[in-house]
């Protein structure tokens, strides 16, 4: 959870340049959508609410098949 911290903490930071930001994320929903087995569900849960759409709604598919299931 300390790494997807600090990856928050680039995200929301306004002094890291736009590509870093871009980067993080893309790799976070990347492996959200490929490898949803990597997170524990509190984690899921947690990037279901970052202010990024990409990864609520990758977040939330995973959440809803975790519900299904």
């Amino acid at each position: 959870m300390s790494t997807l911290e600090a990856l928050h903490a680039i995200v929301n930071d306004d002094t890291s340049p736009q590509i870093i930001r871009d980067h993080v994320v893309d790799a976070l929903q990347y492996a959200l959508r490929n490898h949803p087995g990597f997170f524990t569900r509190k984690e899921i849960q947690w990037l279901a609410q970052w202010d990024d759409a990409r990864l609520p709604i990758a977040a939330g598919k995973i959440l809803n098949g975790m519900n299904a299931a």
